[in-house]
């Protein structure tokens, strides 16, 4: 069975890249674009073009912290998705939840995937918010990534506490051209992407992607395996100088067997509590012995049972468009958008057999006017949204959580304004006003009050309004020295627990709040090959989000952590040695604590500590080196290597949820045809073969030790052969 898998993944691949590069070869053929930071007779550092701030600017004379990762270093590093990113940015943690990823940014995230908690923090796509249960589409043909850490609360509204990270797929251009790039490796990984691009008219582009990986799954039973498709069509229309259409559309359908969270801080023998210590001598390995089996277990569900590889089935479609005309002086842009998912993912927890299903559905609509008047540089916006989600999570056929609806809609009043007062000072002042309404319904099975009670129906509605302020003065100092200082404010609407209100007890969640100081400096010297950004930030956080899954007592809940104090530093250093040799470094550095957190009944509080996934620090390094060839081509060697300090996976510390310190290393060397029109190389990732906590639940049912963990893990050493092609 698994040989046919295998050939029919081969098959349906090798139809894929055929048909586009059939399409392709009608193209004429291009010269190819050199590769960001290529060889070049140019000694010193490229410009970066970022739009986080929703305009378009330098890198350096962006008033930010923004990390921008180029399509092109996505390829040559391997980054297939948002999880691979988080190598590439300090103080961030993109983290595996099954089909969802929890998003990190310099400690604020959520790690509970329900359809009613919201993450702090944004992913967008083309400007577009993407909620979690979709965030693990794939990354391919993309213009490239930008994360923009600390609060965005004018520009982007709620969802937005912690910041925001935005990914642009690559537009249609004006050229005949197309790409394909393929990759075979351990664990029977086949992946392909083939891209082609049309001119059909000297008004209309026209762009089509594809993706498709197969591979076997990672861990012992066959869990975590995938196979996976993706397609995007997109189109580019200029009937003039004056207006602009993009359009576009993308399919995602997931398939193979889901990831089985395994046991962690627990002795196989014993059951004992055990720091560090998985059941098995291979973390990925998730099987259970009959003696493992047969120790103390939960006994509010059933005899746990031997995990197996289950799967995952889900569908995504998802469409964008931007309308731009240009009055000149100023530029109408107008984006809407419409979402329609579902995941459904069977699972082993541990021992016990889980099935959690997601329904999301979703129109957003955003209306911007930007320009200038004098020295007054302006953007001013309104924006509308509804989402609609419902979902269940039960582990052992008892349902731990039901959310029959979960409908939250609002608008919003938006603007900023860069006053230039001097050639080299200016001023930023910014606001948006939100109303937003949520409202929600299911039922509770649990223990309520004393009692244990089935199927009670709950509901909550609850309307916010905010208004949220932005404050940022900049100084150039002279062409490479740019000064930054900025307050602001960031908000999350209210929500609500899976279970009904009763006398005493509340299922409503306070919104949370953020003001937050920064100011940086951004420096380039030594004739623009040395580039050193560095910000120093401070936040005061009141009612911040905690959620926690206790694998124990089988429940999920979310408290208003009251106040929580979050200051560090980033600093970003990228050196160009020699034309041939760059050097990259980047350091976080992350104090993360409550200040005030306790339960609302008195029974605990977390005073004092380390927020959950927040390393104190986190240091990242890369460097390439170019050896030239003969005839114009090269060969690029590059490493890049990540250190994290130790953090907890909960926000309660449970001491089996600690992960210790680590460092993690990928490689990759790549041969380049002398005009980059070919390539191919090998990589390997994870060169120490490290374990990495990732979405972690309290406790563990199976071996019964509220001591320990129950956790997704990161993905092993891999390795492979890559090719790619341009047309």
């Amino acid at each position: 069975m698994r040989a046919y898998q295998t050939l029919n993944s081969v098959l349906r691949l090798s139809t894929a890249i055929g048909l586009a590069t059939v399409m392709a070869s009608t193209a004429y053929a291009q010269e190819a674009e050199p590769a960001e930071a290529a060889q070049s007779s140019d000694a010193g550092l490229t410009d970066i073009v970022v739009t986080a701030t929703k305009t378009t600017g330098n890198l350096q004379d962006t008033a930010a912290a923004i990390t921008s990762v180029t399509g092109d270093t996505l390829v040559a590093q391997g980054v297939v998705d948002i999880r691979g990113v988080q190598n590439l940015v300090p103080s961030v943690r993109f983290q595996p939840q099954n089909a969802a990823t929890e998003i990190y940014l310099r400690g604020v995230g959520s790690t509970i995937d329900l359809p009613n908690i919201e993450s702090p923090t944004s992913l967008n796509f083309n400007g577009i918010y993407i909620p979690r249960e979709v965030s693990a589409m794939p990354f391919f043909d993309m213009q490239g990534v930008e994360v923009l850490p600390g609060p965005q609360g004018t520009l982007y509204g709620r969802g937005s506490l912690g910041g925001i990270v935005n990914a642009s797929f690559a537009r249609p251009t004006n050229s005949n051209e197309g790409a394909v790039l393929a990759e075979v490796g351990n664990f029977s990984l086949i992946h392909g992407s083939a891209m082609v691009n049309f001119a059909a008219s000297p008004e209309l582009a026209v762009r089509f992607a594809a993706d498709y990986t197969y591979r076997d799954g990672y861990q012992k039973s066959g869990a975590s395996s995938a196979d996976d498709f993706a397609g995007r069509l997109s189109l580019d229309y200029k009937p003039n100088d004056t207006v602009g259409l993009y359009i576009w559309g993308q399919y995602v359908k997931r398939s193979g067997d889901s990831t089985n969270p395994v046991t962690i801080g627990v002795d196989p023998v014993t059951g004992a509590y055990s720091p560090g210590r998985f059941l098995r001598s291979n973390p990925w390995d998730d099987t259970r012995t009959p003696a493992m089996l047969a120790l103390p277990a939960n006994p509010n569900l059933p005899p746990p049972v031997a995990p197996s590889a289950l799967p995952t089935s889900g569908e995504t479609f998802l469409t964008g468009a931007e309308l731009t005309i240009d009055l000149g002086g100023a530029t109408i842009t107008y984006i809407p958008s419409y979402m329609r998912a579902h995941v459904d993912v069977d699972y082993f927890f541990g021992a016990y057999q889980t099935d959690k299903s997601d329904r999301a559905r979703q129109w957003t609509q955003e209306l911007r006017l930007a320009g200038d008047v004098g020295p007054v540089e302006y953007l001013a916006g309104l924006y509308a949204y509804r989402i609609k989600t419902s979902g269940t999570f039960n582990v052992a056929g008892f349902p731990v959580a039901d959310v029959d609806a979960n409908r939250l809609k609002g608008y919003a009043i938006f603007g900023e304004a860069k006053i230039n007062a001097t050639d080299a000072l200016s001023f930023t002042l910014g606001g948006r006003v939100s109303w937003d309404d949520r409202d929600g319904r299911g039922s509770y099975t649990g223990f309520e009050g004393g009692n244990f009670v089935v199927g009670v129906p709950y509901s909550y509605q609850r309307d916010f309004n905010h208004a949220d302020f932005k404050v940022a003065v900049q100084y150039e100092v002279n062409p490479d020295i740019n000064l930054y200082a900025a307050i602001q404010s960031g908000y999350q609407p209210g929500t609500f627990n899976t279970y009904r209100d009763r006398p005493g007890v509340t299922n409503a969640i306070a919104p949370a709040k953020l003001l937050a100081y920064t100011a940086g400096i951004k420096t380039r010297s030594l004739d623009n090959r040395l580039q050193i950004n560095s910000e120093f930030f401070y936040y005061n956080y009141s009612d911040l989000f905690a959620s926690a899954y206790n694998s124990v007592l089988n429940t999920t809940q979310t408290f208003n952590a009251q106040k929580v104090e979050i200051y560090g530093n980033q600093l970003d250093i990228l050196f160009k040695v020699t034309p041939n040799d760059q050097l990259s470094l980047n350091v976080g550095y992350l104090h993360a604590r409550n200040k005030r957190f306790f339960l609302p009944d008195g029974s605990a509080n977390f005073n004092g500590l380390q927020l959950q996934y927040a390393p104190d620090w986190t240091v990242g390094a890369s460097y390439y080196h170019d050896f030239e060839l003969a005839g114009g081509s090269y060969i690029r060697a590059f490493v890049n290597s990540r250190f994290e300090s130790a953090f907890y996976s909960d926000y309660s510390h449970v001491p089996g949820g600690r992960q210790s310190s680590y460092t993690k290393t990928d490689a990759s060397i790549t041969y380049y045809s002398a005009d980059e029109s070919w390539s191919i190389g090998a990589w390997i990732k994870n060169i120490e073969d490290e374990a990495v906590l990732a979405a972690t639940a309290v406790g563990s049912g199976s071996p019964l030790q509220a001591f320990g963990a129950t956790t997704n893990l990161e993905p092993p050493r891999t390795y492979g052969l890559r090719a790619s092609v341009k047309f």
